[in-house]
């Protein structure tokens, strides 16, 4: 079951439950006001014909024989013009006059309508008769209306006796009946009424929950729809950038061939050509040997700062084959020809890597120790240089660190444009990675590179 439904059947419990007692309620005070109002008609003949004929009671504790005659004769049938079936005056618990003359005299314990009627209140209570003390002279198995009236005093307005009166209350019965009836068809027409807007407010609430829950279903569908996309659309762009920096790793190598197999090639060429030339002038005479000497110093000179740089430069756009090394490998060649090249110590920390990384990512991270180590060599004079590599969540971090006394350089490689750390920010981004930097306690640099990577088989680490 629905919490709608829960919730609707719950409230139809409780609203028929208060209308139930708010029906008991009103159909109580209606028959209570109809008994009363019986009652209190009954009491006006009391006060009107009984009362004067029964002073004599606060000076002798009976009737006089008289006084029982004329009573006799007020409760005819015919004078009444009330369906009495039974009449009696009781002083104090004593019955002092009945229309059974064999009640007359006799005692009874007190009871709750008297006590109130010696209070000075109308009571009254409706039934059938059931008990040999409520029994009048002309039993009836019809309804009753028990009526208890103060009798007071002239005069003095105490109450002198009490007039307790049965009327036969057939009328009176039907009277309630139809009250009753009318009460409790008033009471289910309200009830129905408001369960009816109550089902019809829920109803339409839950309509309304219903398309909104019906809609938002459907957007969070479009949104799935869309997150899918994006994501391929992601993966795919994750490729295209991996195979952008591969093709830029093969590219560069391409170059630094083309650059040894060319131009160091025709350079070195030229250079020995030259000193074979310089050998055979010297064998001329000594003002030509004297010319030439001018010119051949600076040349060869040339020649040979232009083949150093340029083997530099080869050098430094080739990257060793990486596809068949794991990432520690990778870090531990790059560390290892940096040593080679500068001569500095590098202290490397390099806890358990996954296995499987793409050659993209190995690559970049390659690039990003290499350019951090030349920078600490160049900015920091290869203090305290050490690379440091962890994988978390993924993710594999790696720092490259130094403890030169200037840490602001790396803010100005950051914006010397795409050359050097700004370049690599720049391919760490496209494979989703970050690039980092801060200076470190004491002085000194950090560079901290992260990039997301796909495991292509869990729990393998080297």
């Amino acid at each position: 079951m629905s919490l709608i439904a829960q919730f609707m059947t719950l409230t139809a419990i409780v609203v028929s439950v208060g209308m139930l007692m708010i029906g008991q309620w009103v159909t109580n005070r209606i028959a209570n006001g109809v008994i009363h109002t019986s009652a209190a008609v009954s009491a006006l003949y009391t006060d009107t014909f009984i009362e004067p004929n029964i002073q004599e009671l606060k000076f002798q504790p009976t009737l006089s024989p008289a006084s029982e005659k004329t009573l006799d004769g007020l409760l005819l049938p015919q004078v009444v013009g009330k369906p009495i079936i039974g009449f009696r005056i009781w002083k104090a618990d004593t019955i002092v006059y009945s229309d059974r003359k064999e009640l007359i005299g006799r005692s009874f314990p007190p009871s709750l309508n008297r006590t109130r009627a010696w209070a000075g209140a109308i009571e009254a209570s409706f039934g059938h008769l059931d008990h040999s003390d409520h029994a009048a002279a002309n039993m009836t198995t019809g309804p009753v209306l028990e009526i208890y009236a103060p009798v007071r005093e002239v005069g003095t307005g105490r109450v002198l006796a009490l007039a307790e009166t049965y009327e036969l209350a057939t009328a009176l019965e039907h009277d309630l009946h139809r009250a009753k009836v009318g009460s409790w068809l008033i009471v289910g027409m309200v009830t129905f009424a408001m369960l009816s807007l109550q089902y019809f407010v829920v109803h339409a609430g839950s309509m309304v929950i219903g398309n909104q829950r019906i809609a938002l279903r459907r957007q969070i569908l479009d949104l799935e729809k869309l997150l899918e996309e994006n994501t391929a659309l992601r993966f795919r762009a994750n490729e295209a950038n991996g195979r952008v920096a591969e093709m830029n790793d093969r590219y560069l190598r391409e170059i630094a061939a083309d650059i040894h197999d060319g131009p160091l090639q025709y350079l070195g060429i030229a250079r020995l050509r030259l000193d074979s030339l310089m050998a055979t002038v010297k064998q001329s005479h000594s003002a030509i040997v004297d010319d030439a000497n001018t010119d051949y110093v600076p040349l060869r000179d040339a020649l040979i700062d232009a083949l150093k740089e340029l083997r530099d430069i080869s050098t430094g756009l080739s990257l060793p084959e990486l596809r068949d090394l794991s990432l520690p490998a990778v870090l531990e060649a790059v560390v290892a020809r940096h040593e080679r090249l500068t001569g500095f110590k590098v202290e490397s920390h390099v806890d358990e890597l996954p296995l499987s990384i793409p050659p993209p990512v190995k690559g970049c991270l390659y690039r990003f120790v290499q350019e951090g180590l030349t920078n600490a060599y160049r900015h920091a004079d290869g203090n305290g240089q050490t690379v440091e590599a962890m994988s978390v969540n993924d993710v594999v971090e790696v720092r490259v660190l130094d403890r030169g006394a200037d840490s602001g350089h790396v803010v100005d490689l950051f914006m010397s444009g795409r050359q050097g750390l700004s370049g690599l920010r720049d391919r760490l981004e496209a494979l989703g990675g970050t690039l980092d930097y801060s200076a470190r306690p004491g002085g000194g640099t950090s560079l901290v590179a992260r990039v997301p990577i796909n495991l292509q088989s869990e729990g393998h680490h080297v």
